[in-house]
């Protein structure tokens, strides 16, 4: 059967492949590692000349330090109780809670994510100033954060700061 230059070099690239992949495959469980021992049981160590050491210098007596009581290490900023993923409604429960706590440490998350460039949490954060969870009830600021957060590029966010601004826009078109 004779097997014309095309099927050859099939072969070869796929022989090529192979072996490549069995060779990673090796090397990632250190087979091919350097275990030999032998050159270090061959050498002979170097001799040591005695030298004549000076005795140390006394140290001079330690001063009293005044012991300052340190804080505890503060935990991260989260917006979710322990073992709880982070969700739409963790979110709105930790923002809408009672408890000040909860709503600081996740206004704090909220806020540190929103310096990284997240616009959902912008969005949150304008959800926040809205409807004065954890802070006072600013309008003018709810709006700007709904504006940062309109500048999306994720489509779900930008519909949906949108649309908080058509609402804000709504309730100071209303009479008190």
């Amino acid at each position: 059967m004779k097997i014309d230059r095309f099927w050859m070099i099939q072969i070869i690239i796929i022989i090529s492949l192979f072996a490549l992949l069995i060779g990673s495959y090796l090397f990632s469980f250190g087979w091919f590692a350097n275990k030999s021992t032998s050159l270090a049981t061959t050498v002979a160590p170097a001799p040591v000349e005695a030298v004549e050491i000076a005795p140390p210098t006394p140290a001079p007596a330690p001063m009293a330090l005044a012991v300052v009581p340190s804080e505890p290490p503060k935990p991260p900023a989260t917006c979710t109780p322990a073992g709880e993923t982070l969700s739409s409604d963790s979110i709105r429960d930790s923002l809408s809670s009672s408890d000040g706590l909860r709503q600081t440490s996740c206004l704090e998350f909220l806020q540190a994510e929103s310096l990284a460039g997240d616009k959902g949490a912008e969005l949150w954060i304008g959800q926040a100033h809205h409807h004065g969870w954890g802070v006072v009830k600013n309008l003018e600021e709810a709006a700007s954060h709904y504006q940062q957060a309109a500048l999306s590029d994720d489509l779900a966010v930008r519909d949906s700061a949108q649309q908080w601004l058509k609402q804000l826009e709504q309730e100071q078109a209303l009479p008190n």
